[in-house]
């Protein structure tokens, strides 16, 4: 038995929206402790690890371990049908192998959604040694890549002392963001060691358009190292985080 019902919809909405830009289909795993997914995205260049606890529901309610495939694409569609504070509630239709997902406003509605096969994958979590973090507003990142994305396919990433810095250069011309210590939108900066490193801005892109844009990003670097964005979701209680790897400068 799986059923869990959240109070708004657009906490799942925006999971599934910001999951479905980097890939199709994925295992969700629920346990009694809560939901998880970790999967590569096809091109194995990005890693999405979504995890949301069982205290972020307002009922919660799994009797044993359950592994279900879902096609994110169609279930994007579904959710993007529901409103942002319409009541949401999933639950597992076993004999008919659906999920449900009933969305609960003026109206109730319920649209149900196959269960495909998904091999489960054992992904370890990966072990890096990053040395400087800060979070971010999530808008201002976004307007950031937007502005890179009309000169060049990458985009650097620096992060030091002074701030953050994202950058782009190509013929077509150049492009540069810059957050300063004590600017607004630069809520935390913790610099060990400055790192820098180059980033393919359409998988970017991808990974922060469904965020919304007056939330935190935290972002950890290391030079050469993949990049690490983390997105709160539900209030903090859980998260979405996302590697992608670094694009490595010749010479």
């Amino acid at each position: 038995m799986v059923k869990a019902r959240m109070a708004e919809a657009k906490v799942w909405r925006t999971c599934v929206g910001m999951m479905a830009n980097l890939i199709e289909e994925a295992a969700f795993k629920f346990t009694s402790e809560g939901v998880k997914m970790r999967a590569m995205d096809p091109s194995h260049i990005a890693l999405v690890d979504f995890e949301l606890p069982a205290r972020a529901f307002e009922e919660y309610s799994v009797k044993q371990s359950t592994v279900l495939g879902i096609n994110l694409l169609e279930m994007n569609k579904i959710m993007s049908r529901g409103k942002a504070e319409d009541e949401l509630i999933l639950e597992l239709d076993e004999k008919q192998n659906r999920l449900g997902l009933t969305f609960k406003g003026a109206s109730t509605r319920r649209l149900s959604l196959p269960l495909i096969d998904v091999r489960e994958v054992e992904l370890p979590e990966p072990k890096l040694q990053f040395t400087a973090a800060a979070e971010v507003s999530a808008g201002v990142i976004q307007d950031g890549l937007k502005d890179a994305e009309m000169v060049g396919e990458n985009v650097k990433f620096e992060l030091n002392e002074d701030g953050l810095t994202i950058s782009a250069e190509s013929d077509r011309g150049t492009a540069e963001l810059k957050l300063s210590r004590g600017d607004k939108a630069l809520a935390k900066l913790n610099v060990r060691q400055a790192a820098k490193a180059m980033f393919n801005i359409k998988y970017l892109s991808d990974i922060t358009k469904s965020a919304s844009s007056t939330g935190l990003i935290t972002i950890d670097l290391g030079t050469d190292l993949p990049l690490q964005l983390d997105f709160p979701v539900a209030g903090g209680k859980g998260r979405i985080r996302f590697l992608l790897a670094p694009r490595i400068e010749a010479g």
